[in-house]
């Protein structure tokens, strides 16, 4: 089965910020995590999880960020699901949660800027896809560690006023060159595959 998603990133607008990202429903949330640090161009530094409403709401989907890393509650036996607490995304696969379009996931990256993404079933086809694509979007991704969403907006004036008193040093933070501006509707769906399929191609040569 073939899912095709629409994720949006939570609180943008004028443009909002999505991208649809077709999927085959035997990848696991561990892949749609990947799938979606590419297409949004996050850099995979920071921790995640899916779950069914955001924080609070179960069962969540994560992984461990290394070796050291550790959290307040352990992944859920595999045959409690769902109705466990906390599972390992690389064990539960999407067509394990999503039976039907319009069902919706949450997925939190970096829980301090709090990025939340929805992420939205759209379609249910027979297809067969081996590699993810990324077939639409709109809105430039915003950079990491920019303080959220509203950082991000709050980025965005700044850098785009010659006269504000901190322009000189968000421009020297971007590497701007004098004059050049952000565009919040940039959005290029060629470069946005390339980098997905990028990431797609480096995550089975480490898996194999």
């Amino acid at each position: 089965m073939l899912f095709t998603f629409k994720i949006k990133l939570e609180g943008s607008s004028k443009p909002p910020i999505w991208r649809t990202l077709k999927m085959d429903g035997s990848h696991t949330f561990s892949e749609l995590h990947l799938g979606i640090q590419a297409i949004f161009n996050w850099q995979n530094t920071h921790l995640f999880q899916f779950s069914p409403k955001g924080w609070g709401s179960t069962p969540r989907l994560s992984e461990n960020f290394n070796e050291d890393d550790w959290d307040e509650v352990p992944f859920s036996d595999l045959d409690t699901w769902p109705y466990g607490d906390r599972y390992d995304a690389a064990k539960i696969k999407l067509m394990d949660y999503f039976h039907s379009p319009k069902q919706k996931i949450v997925y939190i990256y970096d829980f301090g800027d709090d990025w939340k993404h929805s992420v939205t079933l759209i379609e249910i086809t027979d297809e067969k896809l081996l590699t993810p694509q990324c077939v639409a979007g709109k809105g430039t991704a915003p950079i990491e560690d920019c303080g959220g969403i509203w950082g991000y907006y709050e980025m965005v004036n700044v850098i785009n006023d010659p006269k504000h008193p901190e322009h000189k040093d968000f421009k020297k933070w971007l590497g701007f060159k004098s004059g050049e501006r952000w565009d919040e509707n940039a959005f290029e769906l060629k470069e946005t595959q390339g980098w997905l399929s990028k990431a797609w191609n480096l995550w089975n040569a480490k898996t194999e």
